[in-house]
């Protein structure tokens, strides 16, 4: 079987509206699939800034120090070559144009919120949360917002992997780049058939 690689986010371990359980159910399978893929001709690896977000959920959902070390032990850790990658300026351009058009959109948002609650003081902390939705919507979403979600790109693309992640900023960098992109929902479906298809060989 073709060797495959995958880089993972952190939200390929918490997936989307799961409870607790489910999370905690899904992290051991998650730990469970990635030690077994390595005879499957699989790697998966995740940069250092993204093990630690998922060290420290592990450690916060209660999983057992060995699980976590299991899974350190499987899941490869390497940083991107962020001073060899090349960016093509045409993305460039774009993604600051969509920088700036978002912070206008926040900022109108917020000007909202202030013409609210000086018409009306009492409801100051329900407008506030109202603001807040509003501009994580506006500002944040469907956007690379953090150095870890950039790694994660970066990787995949140094790599020429796939990207696991539920993330929609990953996501729509993901398509723009050329990488290949598997919802963390999918994930375990899809390592359970390679799994599968090289025991059969």
């Amino acid at each position: 079987m073709r060797k495959q690689r995958f880089v993972l986010d952190t939200s390929a371990f918490t997936g989307l509206n799961r409870t607790k359980e489910e999370i905690n159910k899904h992290i051991m399978e998650m730990i469970k699939l990635i030690s077994k893929a390595k005879d499957a001709n699989i790697t998966c690896y995740t940069p250092p800034s993204v093990w630690t977000e998922i060290k420290h959920l592990l450690e916060n959902k209660g999983i057992s120090q060995r699980s976590i070390n299991k899974l350190d032990a499987w899941l490869v850790q390497k940083s991107p070559s962020r001073a060899e990658l090349m960016i093509p300026s045409q993305f460039l351009y774009e993604y600051v144009g969509d920088i700036r058009e978002r912070l206008n959109k926040g900022l109108r948002e917020a000007e909202k919120a202030l013409l609210k609650t000086k018409k009306d003081n009492k409801n100051y902390s329900r407008v506030m949360r109202e603001l807040r939705n509003k501009y994580r919507a506006s500002v944040r979403q469907g956007l690379i917002d953090s150095k870890e979600d950039l790694d994660v790109v970066l990787l995949a693309k140094e790599l020429k992997a796939g990207v696991v992640a539920s993330d929609e900023g990953i996501k729509k960098f993901a398509k723009q780049w050329g990488i290949r992109f598997i919802d963390a929902e999918a994930f375990p479906r899809l390592l359970k058939e390679y799994i599968k298809r090289s025991e059969e060989r």
